[in-house]
């Protein structure tokens, strides 16, 4: 990727003064088309909230995260892609607990007493909560939960599992489950990607009006063992956003 094109990638990661600027320069030499998927930001509320996850093309979403954060370089086809998710995070039960473990924890932080205590008590998701209890605990001012965001410069979008406070620092925060142990970053393989992803998103989508520059990964475990939160810190964040720029340039020129 030419140097100055990289340069003008790298200040997407947050948003500028005079924004339209930016729509003055191209991208790539050839767009993908834009994927007109609503953006919906569900910001902290008690009230009932819209779905996010109705109004997100779920396939689409998919196939997108799929095609630009996988970390093989060949062509994938849905089988492989079904061993890579059960090599990295288990077999495809675990995909069912990893909705409703988010739809506890949405309801933890949505303060819905009934609908939390009766989750807490699903054999098939109580080893989650009980693994990430002592990280909740450093959790506060949860400002979006399952949220939908979009960069229209880059075309790209997204849906944010949270944004919140973890020890004072604003963060997008990314749950995952797991049966295998992920104690390190690495271990993680492409999330932080997806992390930075999900944080020049958010700083250049209209509907959130604060910015974001930390993201978390909290890997949580069934049989109840504490959780692997792995904080990413600005230049963490900005380090893997170059990287996703080259992921996103490459996805690009394939399409």
């Amino acid at each position: 990727m030419p140097l100055v094109r990289m340069k003008f990638l790298q200040l997407l990661f947050r948003k500028p003064r005079k924004l339209e600027m930016l729509f003055q320069v191209p991208f790539c030499k050839k767009q993908f088309p834009y994927m007109c998927l609503a953006t919906s930001a569900c910001l902290y509320s008690k009230k009932k909230k819209v779905n996010s996850y109705e109004q997100v093309d779920q396939e689409k979403y998919k196939n997108l995260v799929y095609s630009v954060t996988s970390y093989k370089t060949s062509a994938q086809t849905p089988e492989t892609m079904f061993e890579e998710d059960n090599f990295l995070y288990g077999p495809p039960n675990l995909f069912l607990q990893g909705e409703l473990f988010h739809t506890a924890l949405e309801s933890i932080f949505l303060s819905e007493e009934v609908a939390a205590k009766e989750q807490r008590e699903d054999v098939a998701i109580s080893g989650y909560l009980s693994s990430v209890q002592h990280v909740l605990e450093d959790v506060s001012e949860v400002q979006a939960l399952e949220s939908a965001v979009q960069h229209e410069t880059l075309q790209y979008l997204g849906l944010v599992d949270c944004v919140a406070k973890y020890r004072g620092q604003l963060c997008v925060i990314d749950w995952k489950t797991s049966e295998k142990p992920k104690p390190t970053l690495k271990n993680t393989f492409d999330n932080p990607l997806q992390v930075a992803a999900y944080i020049g998103a958010i700083n250049h989508d209209a509907n959130y009006d604060f910015q974001v520059s930390c993201g978390l990964i909290v890997v949580a475990y069934k049989n109840g063992s504490p959780a692997h939160p792995h904080f990413m810190d600005p230049d963490l964040c900005s380090q893997y956003w170059n990287k996703w720029l080259l992921r996103l340039e490459e996805y690009m020129d394939r399409n």
